[in-house]
């Protein structure tokens, strides 16, 4: 039995996509009528109205834009990103224009959920016009939604919900400890190719990313960690006051993936702030290892892209530090699309330059941090193109071009230098200038090293064994991506893998960034060695792989009494073992 494939509406007959459409549209607004004549609905209205936010507007933009037959993964990519970028300049928008005619609350209900309707109405009609004629709808064999692999799998992230559950009533950890062990046991199945089939790789790695997530952001009912009690205050401050003030001196104020999306989110579903931050934003950064899958696989295989993405959520700083930053959440996410844009080869050129306009545009106002490292891959990867080093793409207007970086120029400088009174920008200004001045003055001084800072980690003492054990996991998974880098710099004309050329220099890039961040004394602390590290490895995580798989083939070859168990050392099977180590050991659980 096949059932219409949800994730891939797009592609449907145009009058089943209206009804589907329409009836979520009509379930969030009877929600919402229901909760104002006092009939409550806790549960429904929040979860209705996710779907509805964060799923209609982008899969209409996606049919407005004829994009079909995507796959799963893409499709739903695109639209949760369009569907975000949506929200937040709806949210711009009806703030800029709408105290205009005297509407002084701009941000309320009515405004907003009456703005969002007159736009999903809009590009309903263009969708008609545009594409009325398309369909060839894809389809889920229900034999694998029903398959024990699927079912197993799913359960994970409740039984984490309930586990979290114990801890916060009960102070009982035992539930969480061992899905922690079963976590760590999946990369081993897959290592191993045993019970879990290539098919739900993808799917693995979502479950996994978001019950580490979920595993942390759930405990305690307030809200924890530091950047994110800013964050919790600014689109509190909205809420309460339903209107932003742009001109508030505060970087967490100029970025819209705060003042918009979370407001917008609570807002319209009637949930608290603090559960837009403990659920929502962690539900949708747990896309972000989804589309780097989607990255990796591309360009290697299933086994390389899902030990890479395994490896990219087992570092600590995933689901905990980026968890108290919640815009950086968002913005990886627009980053990550940016990556498959360049990655895609078979788009149209208008299409694929319009997404990534939207896209870039969607970074720069998430998070400025990540905008600026972005603005920096890229003009570098421009350069080299410019002196011919990076060939061009044939029929394709690609985002290292010079069109797209002197936009993504101009969108990063103008948003930053008027926003909040150019706080934001004269903060980085002032951190290049420490950088530059600390990097010649104090190089390599012990006496400047802080505890953020890439060589005082490497260099000072663990408070146990444990933690020394811990230490040079972290050093040995450095040694990997060093060793694959090298490997893809001396054998790229020999490996089957198929990197972009964008995509090499993108990481050799990062590479090089994670070693300033050792030896330049101001960079690494100016936004934490871990955070550096973590969004190093979006470009990384790939070459962990690559270079523990040449590692072991090198021990293979070496040492002939493996020779004797060749199969027990399968370096993909060897590569496994290692990651379900480097998990519990990160994770805590091994204390």
């Amino acid at each position: 039995m096949k059932i219409y494939n949800i994730f891939q509406i797009n592609d449907w007959e145009f009058k089943k996509f209206f009804i589907v459409v329409s009836m979520v549209q009509l379930a969030t607004w009877g929600t919402i009528v229901l909760d104002h004549i006092g009939l409550q609905t806790p549960i429904l209205r929040p979860l209705i109205a996710f779907i509805y936010l964060i799923f209609v507007p982008g899969i209409t933009i996606l049919r407005c834009l004829k994009l079909h037959n995507l796959g799963n993964i893409e499709t739903l990519l695109y639209t949760v990103g369009l569907s975000i970028t949506t929200l937040m300049f709806i949210g711009f928008f009806i703030n800029s224009f709408y105290p205009l005619f005297n509407i002084s609350k701009p941000l309320s209900l009515a405004p907003l959920i009456i703005t969002i309707t007159i736009v999903q109405l809009i590009l309903i009609i263009l969708c008609y016009m545009i594409d009325k004629n398309f369909s060839n709808p894809s389809f889920i064999d229900f034999k694998d939604i029903l398959s024990p692999t699927f079912l197993i799998l799913i359960l994970i992230p409740f039984l984490v919900v309930f586990g979290t559950f114990l801890v916060n009533f009960y102070t009982d950890s035992t539930l969480l400890m061992y899905l922690l062990l079963l976590i760590s046991t999946l990369v081993i199945l897959v290592g191993f190719d045993y019970l879990i089939p290539s098919k739900y790789y993808s799917f693995t790695i979502f479950l996994i990313a978001l019950s580490l997530l979920f595993h942390t952001s759930l405990i305690t009912m307030y809200i924890s960690g530091w950047d994110i009690q800013k964050e919790f205050y600014s689109s509190n401050f909205i809420i309460e006051n339903s209107l932003w003030d742009s001109t508030n001196i505060s970087p967490v104020n100029s970025t819209l993936s705060i003042v918009m999306l979370a407001p917008i989110f609570s807002i319209i579903s009637g949930m608290s702030q603090i559960w837009v931050f403990k659920i929502i934003y962690p539900l949708l950064f747990s896309l972000v290892p989804l589309g780097l899958y989607q990255v990796y696989q591309k360009q290697t295989n299933d086994n390389i892209a899902f030990l890479a993405c395994f490896f990219f959520v087992s570092l600590f700083t995933f689901y905990t530090e980026m968890l108290s930053v919640a815009r950086q959440e968002i913005a990886e996410l627009f980053l990550v699309l940016l990556i498959l844009l360049i990655v895609d080869t078979k788009m149209d050129r208008m299409k694929y330059s319009m997404l990534s306009i939207v896209f870039i545009f969607s970074l720069c106002v998430s998070h400025y941090a990540l905008s600026f490292i972005f603005l920096f891959l890229l003009s570098i990867t421009f350069l080299l193109r410019y002196f011919n080093v990076l060939p061009e793409r044939k029929n394709m207007t690609s985002i290292t071009g010079a069109t797209f970086v002197l936009l993504s120029f101009v969108i990063i400088l103008s948003w930053y230098a008027y926003i909040g009174n150019s706080y934001t920008f004269n903060t980085f200004v002032l951190t290049l200038r420490n950088i530059v001045i600390n990097s010649i003055i104090e190089l390599f001084s012990s006496t400047s090293s802080t505890d953020t800072q890439g060589l005082y980690l490497l260099t000072s003492k663990t408070g146990s064994l444990l933690h020394e054990i811990t230490k040079y996991l972290h050093i040995i998974s450095q040694v990997f991506i060093t060793i694959g880098v090298i490997s893809l710099l001396l054998k790229q004309s020999k490996t089957k893998m198929k990197f972009k050329k964008e995509y090499i220099i993108f990481s050799e890039l990062s590479y090089i960034l994670l070693l300033a961040g050792i030896v330049l004394p101001f960079l690494a602390s100016s936004i934490n060695t871990t955070r550096l590290y973590q969004i190093s490895l979006i470009f990384l995580a790939p070459f962990f792989v690559i270079g523990g798989l040449v590692f072991f083939d090198l021990v293979n070859s070496s040492i002939k009494v493996f020779r004797i168990s060749r199969g027990l050392v399968n370096p993909f099977k060897l590569l496994s073992v290692f990651l379900s180590i480097y998990l519990l050991f990160n994770s805590g659980w091994v204390y």
